[in-house]
């Protein structure tokens, strides 16, 4: 039995060994830079609107070269005022508010995407969604991030993206402010919504075991 155990913990631990060997080399790390703007009643369709610097982190698990899981985290800052819009306010509201947020998104690219090939640059579009939640003012809100952009890699194990994220809100209360019933059908939803556009660099952390190149 001893020896029956013993041999069964070591396909437990090769087997793990082998996940993370291979998990290593499927995880990227990295930042994001650009600009958030919001939409709402001040701001029904207009993209960049009042547009403030945002930056954040980004972690990515590639399950292949096409479908990857991703998690990252953003401070930024949305800002606005009602004399931009057809509805006035008396007196006229200036807003604005730090977001402080964190999102769990699911990834496809369209192309196969390998930073470790460093024989054949890799250029492709994708699409993600996810949700996620975000410290906005004193409010904590959960938002639905889905968005679409382009990745380029030329090997070496690094990644770039240009990607354009709208970020879908349960709330009215962005701007400080909630239409009363007029009759107006907003362009977009009554609930106001946050964007970020920008770029993305991320590196593929490389595989640190000691298996033999043969059977990596």
């Amino acid at each position: 039995m001893n020896t029956t155990r013993r041999i069964l913990l070591l396909v437990i631990l090769i087997g793990m060994n082998q996940f993370i060997v291979n998990a290593q080399d499927k995880r990227d790390f990295g930042i994001q830079a650009g600009t958030t703007y919001y939409y709402g009643e001040f701001n029904e369709a207009r993209p960049l609107y009042s547009p403030s610097f945002a930056m954040g982190v980004i972690f990515r698990y590639n399950i292949n070269h096409n479908y990857s899981i991703r998690a990252s985290a953003i401070y930024a800052t949305v800002s606005g005022t009602s004399s931009s819009a057809s509805i006035i306010p008396d007196p006229s509201i200036n807003f604005s508010k730090n977001i402080i947020g964190a999102e769990a998104m699911g990834e496809f690219n369209f192309y196969s995407i390998n930073p470790t090939n460093t024989r054949k640059a890799n250029l492709s579009p994708y699409v993600n969604a996810g949700v996620g939640i975000a410290q906005m003012g004193t409010s904590l809100i959960i938002h639905i991030p889905f968005g679409v952009g382009l990745k380029f890699t030329p090997g070496l194990r690094h990644t770039f993206a240009m990607e354009w994220r709208f970020h879908k809100t349960f709330t009215d209360k962005i701007d400080d402010y909630s239409s009363p019933d007029d009759g107006r059908k907003p362009f977009l939803h009554n609930n106001d919504w946050f964007s970020f556009i920008g770029l993305i660099y991320t590196y593929r952390i490389p595989n640190n075991s000691y298996i033999c190149p043969a059977y990596r």
